[in-house]
């Protein structure tokens, strides 16, 4: 089982949350074999711990506290493991920064899509509406009406949902790059 156990602490506003691992090998990477601070963190962990930060104002995080079982580190590597975490997730600072670049140019594109989808779509519902009987009509009004809300919700899902979210994991990962990280065995 790959459970964390977490626990919050807030003061004056401040908030210090507690990742507890069952083991080192939850938090860091068992197949990396460099030494500590370039060693990776498992995708796992850097998964949990930024999806848990997710449901936070990450301006209000003041530090967190990696805790792993008692001798699970020796005292060298619990003072290397901040910033083993800290180098991880400034690496990985530039992810988001290239997820955001590619939904800005699909959100262009499905711009462009729907600014010129929906006149042709309605240029032909329009002409149809003059040659076609009830029932063709009815239909071709409800494709050209489907076909317009798929443009513009695709529009909208890039621009509003997918860009945003990536926003704000870049947000997270910049915070865990910079923010004071506390071991405890």
């Amino acid at each position: 089982m790959r459970e964390v156990r977490v626990t919050e602490t807030e003061q004056d506003g401040a908030l210090e949350i507690e990742f507890r691992f069952k083991s080192l090998d939850q938090l860091l990477d068992p197949d990396d074999p460099s030494p500590l601070p370039t060693r990776e963190i498992t995708e796992f962990a850097e998964e949990y711990i930024v999806s848990y930060l997710n449901g936070y104002n990450v301006k209000k995080i003041a530090a967190i506290t990696i805790g792993l079982p008692r001798g699970s580190l020796s005292p060298g590597e619990a003072k290397l493991l901040p910033e083993a975490i800290r180098r991880h997730f400034s690496f990985r600072l530039a992810d988001p920064d290239n997820d955001m670049r590619v939904s800005r140019r699909e959100g262009w594109t499905s711009i462009t899509v729907a600014l010129f989808t929906v006149p042709v779509a309605l240029v032909i519902a329009g002409f149809a509406a003059m040659y076609l009987t009830d029932a063709p009509l009815t239909m071709l009004t409800g494709l050209t009406t489907i076909l317009i809300w798929v443009t513009v919700w695709d529009t909208y899902e890039y621009f509003l949902y997918d860009y945003r979210r990536k926003m704000e994991r870049r947000r997270i990962y910049e915070k865990l790059s910079e923010i004071e990280i506390r071991v405890r065995e």
